[in-house]
């Protein structure tokens, strides 16, 4: 696949997060795909390697949370092979009624059309701030 290819995978993927649509996430990864965020495990309970079962459960539980999906915009993405480097924003209102905006800088791995891998790095504390 081409690098534009690859980036438009990238964009579809991340629109499903607007629209709650885990399943559309799950399907859009590899069988073997994982999903890494940056901090520490035991102090961030969404931090550290997740399977794709395991982000699975992870999309549900953050859907639930949110009145109407997360906003995600991809404000840049740059592409060499099978990588993608994005930068993006989102935005969300919780149903608890608090406004959560994080920033992200995410590595996507892309196989056959499907993501294969993610790093993402966020900021943890907003996450906390916002759900606890």
């Amino acid at each position: 696949m081409s690098v534009e290819d690859n980036k438009r995978t990238v964009r579809e993927f991340c629109d499903h997060f607007r629209t709650s649509n885990a399943d559309g996430l799950i399907d859009g990864m590899t069988e073997d795909a994982t999903w890494w965020v940056n901090g520490k495990p035991h102090l961030f309970p969404s931090a550290g390697m997740k399977t794709k079962a395991e982000a699975a459960n992870m999309f549900r539980n953050m859907f639930a949370a949110y009145s109407n999906g997360l906003d995600v915009k991809v404000l840049n993405m740059i592409g060499e092979g099978d990588s993608v480097a994005a930068e993006a924003r989102s935005q969300a209102l919780t149903k608890s009624g608090k406004v959560y905006e994080n920033e992200y800088f995410i590595l996507f791995k892309i196989r056959d059309g499907k993501i294969a891998s993610v790093r993402e790095y966020t900021d943890l504390m907003h996450v906390e701030e916002t759900f606890v």
